[in-house]
């Protein structure tokens, strides 16, 4: 029986230094400036998904918020921070220099920026903050009243953490949505979802009339439901989709 419980103690012991190991931090002075766009949907979205299998059960959730992080010709580097969806309430103007005086729990693994302290990230848990990735692209409409016309919106940009997209014509409304969920809590996507609804009225669990998944590092991604079709490829040095080749002469 005594044995039983030094394993059991020892056992437990482990897990709390495991749990610890993986949570070290450093603080914002030591970390290397993360200039670029953060978002936390991920978070956002694990914990307010009425889907069961998805859903993160807690009392403390997070609210929805962004980071743009620049560094001005002075040296400044200036956080922009917003709330919502497309990041469309500001919530904060400061800067880098501020926030390493004022938080104290930091933490850069690969393209996850951790953040805690006061408000507006005063969760018990820190915020987390995903690198988003630029795609460009472009929605296109069939126009059914106009016999074989099709309406097409290009040149479109939007990342890869809730960022959304609309087209709207005549009267009828389209969104494109992209993002990078975790499938029954594990299991990393990327999902390309279209809604018959303008862009203000997509919620966290609006339901898409069609979708797509792939792997998130993927850097194309498409769907053609014949009554809409949009396509989106990832922004980089010498990126191609249709929006610049299609009309270029070879």
């Amino acid at each position: 029986m005594k044995n039983c419980l030094v394993l059991c103690f020892l056992f437990a012991l482990f897990n709390s230094c495991k749990e610890q190991t993986n949570l070290v931090t450093e603080k914002a002075s030591d970390v290397a400036v993360p200039e670029g766009h953060w978002d936390n949907f991920q978070q956002h979205w694990l914990e307010n998904t009425e889907t069961d299998m998805h859903r993160k059960e807690t009392n403390d959730k997070h609210r929805h918020l962004s980071l743009t992080i620049e560094a001005d010709a002075s040296g400044t580097t200036n956080v922009e921070i917003r709330e919502g969806r497309n990041g469309k309430d500001l919530v904060d103007k400061t800067t880098w220099e501020a926030i390493s005086a004022t938080y104290e729990v930091f933490k850069i693994d690969a393209d996850t920026l951790w953040i805690q302290g006061n408000e507006p990230f005063s969760n018990e848990d820190p915020y987390r903050f995903i690198r988003t990735r630029k795609f460009s692209g472009w929605i296109e409409l069939p126009l059914e009243q106009f016999g074989d016309s099709i309406y097409r919106k290009g040149n479109l940009t939007i990342h890869d953490q809730g960022g959304m997209a609309e087209i709207d014509i005549h009267g009828q409304q389209y969104t494109a949505e992209l993002t990078q969920l975790l499938f029954g809590q594990k299991l990393a996507i990327m999902k390309l979802a279209i809604y018959d609804m303008p862009i203000d009225s997509v919620g966290i669990n609006s339901r898409s009339i069609s979708y797509t998944w792939l792997n998130p590092e993927a850097k194309r991604t498409g769907i053609n439901l014949r009554k809409v079709t949009s396509g989106w490829t990832y922004i980089e040095p010498g990126y191609v989709n249709s929006d610049n080749t299609k009309f270029k002469k070879n």
